[in-house]
């Protein structure tokens, strides 16, 4: 079993997986990752490419995942939020929805 924990090179511990995001082909596309805060309170959530993310082994024989990454590169990524009354991943800054498909919509949950 993988567990959600990312860790980075150093073998520290990055963020959990929040989210797995497919596109229409049902292609694992992004994971979304949060990062930072304390108990949920200030994380925030960054779409990591699946192609950036490996599975390796501990000590102990259990699967890990890790990528190129630093946790203060996360947290200076680009954020998201989830709207649920689109049901969808939005950018940080983009306005509520009211309900109405946006345009371009980001991958779905």
């Amino acid at each position: 079993m993988v567990q959600t924990d990312r860790y980075d090179l150093g073998d520290n511990r990055i963020g959990d997986i929040e989210d797995v995001l497919i596109d229409h082909d049902a292609k694992i596309v992004a994971l979304m990752i949060g990062v930072g805060g304390f108990l949920g309170i200030g994380e925030k959530h960054v779409a990591v490419p699946y192609n950036t993310v490996h599975a390796t082994t501990k000590d102990n024989n259990k699967f890990y995942l890790v990528m190129n990454s630093t946790k203060d590169s996360l947290k200076n990524a680009a954020g998201y939020k989830y709207d649920r009354t689109s049901m969808m991943w939005m950018p940080e800054n983009a306005p509520a929805t009211t309900g109405s498909s946006p345009s371009s919509p980001p991958p779905r949950r």
